[in-house]
């Protein structure tokens, strides 16, 4: 587990590995780094993508992104998490750091 993405009364794992990320970028034909922009498709895709093992559809994740801005979350605090989770899957980890 990279970290954990809450809605709805529940909390779901993120699991980000090479396998998932790959998947992403065949789906939706664009490779990681572009998909860091933070656009709302973009967020919903790399939710989708880290809550792969959860075995739900990109509609499902752009649903509980909704209830998690309608339970106050932001779209900032959606992607710092997401970001994070990344970073301790050991994507985009910084030179020398151990994880």
């Amino acid at each position: 587990m990279n970290g954990a993405f809450s809605v709805n009364g529940r909390t779901y794992p993120l699991h980000f590995t090479v396998n998932h990320i790959c998947m992403l970028e065949e789906t939706v034909g664009k490779p990681l780094p572009s998909l860091l922009n933070s656009s709302l498709s973009s967020l919903r895709d790399l939710l989708w993508c880290g809550l792969m093992d959860e075995r739900i559809t990109r509609e499902t994740a752009g649903q509980w992104m909704q209830d998690y801005l309608a339970e106050s979350g932001s779209l900032k605090d959606l992607s710092a998490l997401l970001a994070s989770a990344m970073e301790d899957a050991g994507f985009f980890r910084q030179p020398g750091k151990q994880g």
